[in-house]
């Protein structure tokens, strides 16, 4: 078989016989310059080391959780050797086989391994590998990386012994320092791939979350913008059906008191306009549009609050006490959103008694001028505000009635804040609850 291939070798030119040593270090510094890809920088070094030692076929090793695994391989580009002995020419690592025992003791050893003929090598006679394959010159040199190894280059001749010279084991070893690098960059390069893909993924699903993040708040601004209404027009409703009644009952008497039948007939007006009031007033705040004050008197805006919720406290058998300013005390704000604050307040207040005797329901609204404020305060006799529920009370939707809402608190807090106001909330010593509202005072 060897006199075959010499005699196929022998027809070479001297050109084609030349040592390939500087050609190959001449592509494997092409290689690290020109290849961006890992893997194809692998690639290339691969065939330069079958190419600079004349080696049949060679590969490169990585040893994974102690087992060593393939990374690539290749044939030598000798077509010299084909057709020699064709079916000789038989890879191992085709068979998924690889030299586990060489690539091992060529890690021990730290410098690599160089076997001028294995099949007649007494250490390796009984080798496996060996026995089974047969090579002849064997290199396998350790690469590492940062002192780490990281793989092994595996160079065979088949049929010739000695066919890896001194110059060559040194291109060899120089080859492998090269892989080992391109090796660990692949790595690198792969877990690096990998992260992105996760970062990928773990960025479109945070688009997903926000967006449906951003949807679930836009419905909960319109549920609460909702809730707004329906609380905020429960009150003008409510006053309407109070009036109507009354004016009906004015009417169906024997004798029909006109009077009394027109004067709930302009109430029911007045409330109607307080309705369209506050649903511009709610459509002006959805908008984020800025409020539009006006200077009134502010004991004349609480006795119309007194009026309007007269029948409702009636019916509640609660009894209302307003004690305003002295004298005219004028204030510059939007009546209405001020005015259904302090209805919600008084409102709040009147249920917080349901529960006590209706000869204790006593509801007390007054106005205390201050040296550059106005407090407006809104006293009741009922249980008072458990201290663990006083940091919610203020929140959207948190209600402790069995069929409220939880959005007058909240609503009436961002009026007076609109007014550069402050809501207060405290237990009374004598019992109850007071809802203070501070507005700052008109400059004389």
């Amino acid at each position: 078989m060897n006199s075959k291939l010499d005699d196929l070798r022998s027809t070479r030119t001297p050109a084609e016989m030349a040592p390939p040593d500087m050609l190959a270090l001449r592509q494997i510094s092409q290689s690290l310059a020109t290849e961006a890809m890992p893997a194809r920088r692998i690639e290339t070094l691969l065939h330069a080391a079958l190419q600079s030692t004349g080696a049949s076929w060679g590969c490169l090793a990585t040893l994974q959780d102690g087992t060593w695994e393939i990374a690539a391989s290749a044939v030598a580009p000798d077509p010299l050797l084909m057709r020699a002995d064709p079916d000789a020419f038989l890879l191992p690592v085709t068979m998924g086989v690889l030299p586990t025992g060489i690539l091992d003791a060529a890690a021990r050893l730290g410098n690599g391994l160089v076997l001028r003929d294995a099949c007649e090598a007494a250490d390796w006679q009984a080798d496996d590998y060996v026995r089974r394959f047969r090579p002849r010159s064997v290199i396998c040199m350790p690469m590492r990386c940062n002192g780490r190894l990281v793989g092994a280059l595996y160079l065979e001749h088949l049929y010739t012994p000695d066919a890896f010279t001194s110059t060559r084991t040194a291109v060899a070893e120089i080859i492998a320092l090269q892989a080992g690098f391109a090796l660990e960059n692949a790595r690198l390069h792969d877990a690096l791939s990998e992260q992105c893909a996760r970062l990928s993924s773990t960025e479109e699903k945070m688009r997903d979350t926000l967006s449906e993040l951003a949807r679930a708040n836009r419905l909960q601004a319109y549920g609460e913008m909702v809730a707004s209404i329906v609380h905020e027009m429960a009150q003008p409703v409510t006053a309407l059906d109070s009036s109507a009644r009354a004016g009906l009952r004015w009417l169906d008497r024997s004798s029909p008191n006109i009077d009394g039948a027109r004067e709930m007939l302009a109430h029911i007006s007045a409330c109607a306009m307080r309705a369209r009031t506050i649903i511009n007033g709610l459509r002006a705040k959805a908008r984020q549009a800025a409020p539009t004050f006006t200077v009134f008197d502010l004991d004349d805006a609480l006795q119309e609050v007194a009026a309007m919720v007269g029948c409702t406290l009636d019916a509640m058998h609660v009894e209302l006490r307003v004690d305003g300013p002295s004298g005219a005390t004028p204030l510059r704000g939007e009546r209405v959103p001020l005015q259904q604050a302090i209805i919600n307040l008084l409102m709040n207040g009147a249920e917080a008694m349901l529960d006590i005797p209706t000869d204790k329901r006593l509801l007390r609204l007054a106005c205390e001028p201050a040296q550059d404020v106005l407090h407006i305060h809104i006293d009741d006799h009922g249980e008072g505000i458990a201290p663990e529920l006083a940091d919610r009370i203020f929140e959207p939707l948190f209600t402790t009635k069995p069929n409220g809402m939880g959005m007058g608190l909240g609503i009436c807090r961002s009026i007076i804040d609109a007014h550069h106001g402050r809501l207060d909330l405290t237990l009374r010593p004598s019992g109850g609850t007071r809802a203070t509202i501070t507005l700052p005072r008109l400059a004389s």
